[in-house]
């Protein structure tokens, strides 16, 4: 927990730096996105939940089978409503657990991007006002290097609380798709393939979007060295020059984010491990099993 409460600082102080209006707007357009993507997370993950509520107890069953030694829900239908009823505001606890813990990675990728195009605005305007003196310049730029700095100091800080749980996910997420997919294909009636559809868009959700996000930040922190490489630093002082360097060295260290130390964190990784459901199912499918089901 200490660290998101130093993510919180750190956030502030690079919110510090909005001074301008532009800025500041643009800051509020990141956090709407936030917001939509948190919405987008709970809409699917709530969907899941009600789609396999409903199917399973129209069709005369519970939805997930959690032992009740008090309810029998299988004398009465107002035994099975109520059994359901309850074993839907259980898991619904953990849906909203479960959704907070996939989003919370995207939303804090979704920040340092914007940080990083605002760091890259603040770099694109250096020595474009002919009426600033070399210490004003040397001054601002001193203000960048800061800024670069708070941005690589908050990636440091969320990459041991994420890399942890996306590891896990990817472990995961490949096996679970594949059972859901054979699941999907040999066993489910026509109700249950709705609601094992959305449960295959919630694994999706766990890993893509914060995957992508995480290629567009190598891609953001590129922009950041191109914009630094060519700002306007001809005929600037020895001493801007000289801080300039540095700053462009640092800059080249692109942000990435490796899952346990094991594999990096992008699409491409995404997209192998989402490979491994479809390998599940044509194992299953060389075996016969399908066949032998379907019969």
């Amino acid at each position: 927990m200490w660290r998101f409460y130093k993510i919180e600082k750190l956030l502030g102080r690079m919110d510090e730096r909005c001074i301008d209006s532009t800025e500041r707007s643009e800051v509020h357009r990141w956090v709407a996105r936030c917001h939509i993507a948190y919405l987008i997370y709970q809409f699917i993950f709530i969907s899941y939940t009600i789609s396999t509520f409903l199917t399973a107890t129209y069709s005369g069953v519970v939805p997930w089978n959690i032992y009740n030694p008090f309810i029998d829900w299988r004398e009465s239908t107002r035994n099975l409503w109520i059994d359901s009823m309850l074993e839907l505001m259980f898991i619904i606890g953990i849906v909203i657990q479960t959704y907070m813990t996939d989003v919370f990675p995207l939303l804090y990728g979704l920040m340092l991007r914007a940080h990083i195009k605002l760091l890259r605005q603040r770099v694109e305007k250096l020595c474009l006002d002919p009426s600033q003196t070399d210490d004003e310049n040397n001054e601002e730029l001193e203000n960048c290097i800061e800024d670069h700095k708070l941005i690589l100091e908050y990636a440091s800080v969320i990459r041991p609380v994420i890399e942890p749980t996306i590891l896990v996910q990817f472990m995961l997420v490949g096996l679970v798709l594949g059972i859901s997919l054979i699941n999907l294909y040999f066993f489910a009636d026509t109700w249950a393939k709705l609601a094992i559809a959305a449960y295959i868009v919630v694994q999706i959700f766990q890993t893509f979007p914060f995957c992508y996000t995480c290629d567009l930040i190598r891609e953001d922190c590129e922009s950041l060295a191109m914009a630094i490489f060519h700002s306007n630093w001809k005929g600037s002082s020895r001493r801007y020059r000289s801080s300039l360097i540095y700053f462009l060295q640092n800059a080249q260290r692109t942000i990435s984010f490796n899952a346990g130390s094991v594999f990096p964190i992008c699409l491409n990784t995404n997209i192998r491990v989402a490979k491994l459901a479809f390998s599940v199912v044509t194992f299953v499918k060389q075996l016969g099993l399908g066949s032998e089901i379907n019969k």
